[in-house]
Parts: C-alpha cells; sequence; structure tokens
C-alpha cells in the first residue's frame, strides 16, 4: 500500500507542477486529469519494484506514452472538435510531461528498498525534471522558431480621384504602419501623405492603402516573437486567386510580398522560412460579382523541423477597413431607349432640345 501511496501522490504531484511551469494545461484539467493518469501510474508500483533500477524508468515512460496516446485517441473520437485541436497542438508536450512523471515516479520506487526514502526521492524527482526540461527545451525551441504569431498588413489600391482617399466603413479600426514598417517600405516603394493617411506608390504610379491588419496567432503558441509581413494585393483582380506567399525566417523579421496575377509573389527580402508557408486565396462569391477584398481567406501552414506537426491556422471573419474595389474593374453600360432618353428632363441651365 505504501509503494501505491507514493507512486501516486509522486505522479500526481509532477504532473500538477509541470502543467503550472510549462503551460501545456490549465491547473484545472492538470489537477482533475492527473488524479486518473496517477491511477495508473500507481497501478504499476509492483512491476516498478519487479523490473528494478535499470528497467523500471523504461516501463514508466512506456505507461506515460500510452496514457497520453489513449486520452488522445478519446477526445479525438469522443470530445469535442476545439479539444481535439488543442490535443493536437499540445501532444508533444503532453507526451514528454507523462513520460517524465511515470518514469520518475518508477526510479523512485525501485530505489526505495536500497537507498531509503531520501535518496529515492530526490533520484526520481532529478530524473523526471532532466526528462521534463529537455524535450520541453526542444519543443519551446520549435515553437520559438515556428508558431509564433504573424502580423499580416494587407495594402490594397481603391478607385477614389486623386484628392480623395479611400472611404472608411463606419466603426471599423483603421489599419496603421508603424515608423518602422514605413521606413522599410520606403526603401522599395514611395511613401507619402495623402487625404486617406499613409499611402504607397508603386512604379506603375498607383497608390495603395492599409486595408486591414490581423494578427495570426497559433493557438498552440500565443505568445512569443511576432513575424509582420506587409502584402500588396493588386488592383484589377476579377477572379479568384491563390498566392504561396513566403514568411521571413527570422521570428521577429520584416518582409514585404507584392502579389500579381497568375499567382506570382515578388517578396522582399528574399529569404524564405522552410518552416512556415502563407497561403492567400482571394474567394469568388457569384451573388456579389467581382472578387472584392472581404472575402479574402488567409491560411498558415506550420512545419516542425521534423515535419508536420502542427495544424493549419485560417482567418475568419475578415471586415475591411474600407471598401475598395479593384481599380481596373469594367463597368458595363447601361443603354437606355432613345424614347427614354427624349422624355428625360433636361438638367438646370442646360438649353432647351431643339424641337423637331
Amino acid at each position: 500500500m505504501r509503494y501505491f501511496a507514493l507512486t501516486y501522490w509522486f505522479t500526481w504531484a509532477f504532473l500538477v507542477a509541470a502543467a503550472a511551469f510549462t503551460g501545456v494545461a490549465s491547473l484545472k484539467d492538470a489537477f482533475f486529469g492527473g488524479l486518473f493518469a496517477a491511477l495508473l501510474s500507481a497501478a504499476l508500483a509492483r512491476v516498478y519494484e519487479r523490473a528494478g533500477l535499470r528497467y523500471a524508468p523504461l516501463v514508466g515512460a512506456t505507461a506515460g506514452v500510452c496514457w497520453v496516446m489513449a486520452m488522445y485517441y478519446r477526445i479525438q473520437y469522443f470530445g469535442y472538435p476545439e479539444d481535439f485541436a488543442r490535443a493536437q497542438w499540445t501532444l508533444g508536450t503532453d507526451i514528454s510531461v507523462h513520460v517524465a512523471g511515470f518514469a520518475g515516479a518508477a526510479l523512485l520506487i525501485a530505489l526505495r528498498t536500497q537507498y531509503g526514502f531520501g535518496r529515492a526521492l530526490l533520484s526520481g524527482l532529478g530524473l523526471a525534471a532532466a526528462m521534463t526540461f529537455v524535450p520541453y527545451g526542444f519543443i519551446a525551441w520549435v515553437d520559438q522558431r515556428v508558431a509564433g504569431p504573424i502580423e499580416v498588413v494587407l495594402l490594397v489600391s481603391a478607385e477614389v480621384s486623386a484628392d480623395e482617399g479611400p472611404p472608411r466603413r463606419i466603426g471599423a479600426v483603421q489599419a496603421k504602419l508603424t515608423p518602422t514598417e514605413i521606413a522599410f517600405l520606403k526603401e522599395r516603394l514611395l511613401v507619402t501623405v495623402g487625404p486617406g493617411g499613409v499611402e504607397v506608390i508603386d512604379e506603375q504610379g498607383r497608390r495603395f492603402w492599409p486595408l486591414w491588419r490581423r494578427r495570426l496567432v497559433y493557438p498552440g503558441n500565443p505568445g512569443g516573437p511576432v513575424r509582420t509581413l506587409l502584402m500588396v494585393l493588386p488592383p484589377g483582380l476579377v477572379q479568384a486567386e491563390t498566392w504561396s506567399v513566403p514568411v521571413h525566417p527570422d521570428p521577429t523579421g520584416l518582409a514585404l510580398a507584392v502579389l500579381d496575377a497568375q499567382q506570382q509573389v515578388r517578396a522582399f527580402p528574399m529569404q524564405r522560412s522552410q518552416s512556415i508557408d502563407l497561403q492567400v486565396e482571394l474567394k469568388l462569391r457569384p451573388s456579389e460579382g467581382p472578387a472584392t477584398y472581404q472575402n479574402l481567406e488567409v491560411i498558415t501552414n506550420r512545419r516542425a523541423p521534423l515535419g508536420e506537426m502542427y495544424m493549419p491556422v485560417t482567418t475568419l471573419g475578415l471586415t475591411a477597413a474600407f471598401v475598395a474595389l479593384p481599380a481596373a474593374v469594367e463597368r458595363p453600360a447601361v443603354k437606355v431607349d432613345p424614347k427614354i432618353q427624349k422624355m428625360r428632363r433636361p438638367a438646370f441651365g442646360a438649353p432647351e432640345p431643339a424641337a423637331k
């Protein structure tokens, strides 16, 4: 019974402490989830004792992996979609934490009969801490390089006269460029201040304004360094388009991507991350006529250095700061019946049409 109690409380306490420090789960989930995980670890107390010092940690580590995978498939088939998405994002950390807790408890039981409770407890804690620090440190490094937020600023051209800016939507949040981003754009394009605020002018003299600014946050790692990507969407789009936009490899980098027709992209600088791919899709709805910026969808695909370890992140419900139709959209001319044209009332101050 003592072996059972020692294994249970050691495993449960370690899982709760690891959740508090790593943030892989809330303390509430770790408190109640750890109770059931500790039951499995405690049930193997006699197995740890018989396995001895050489094989007890291996048995505990295997049990920890089996427990995490069992909970993973339980959430996949019987849980909610958002719970399963979070389980996918935190699978690596979950495995490392449970493997460390189970292996530490196994070493504690294997050493207790030979070296006493004090030395066995310190050895178990040391092993569990080492097994948590090494894989979690690697996972944290991967998240730092791959799964940080991405700030996307979309610049578009609106059909307005030269002495005015685009009309803003009522209550819309105005997207603004930071001084660092303005200095970065000035190295490649002409940046001025006009009636609509800061505007960017390309080589052909077309004016662009920031339409919206969104931070794409990966749910598995909401904090960390932020990449910034400035995207210039070409005017004159009348059909759906998809671009594969490169992202800067630096977690705090700033990049510019000029999108052209036929899925062409000009990136500045030319460096490209091998772990992040940004898919920009402009949808076309038949009921709305030409493609508009309100139908824009951005999908972030992330890959870890060891392969596909992250789920795509898709933007939903994008609201433009101002109404901006593509400038090159040709509007069909309205045909007027000649008889109706004659019946029209002349404009004020215009000469009366001559009677025939």
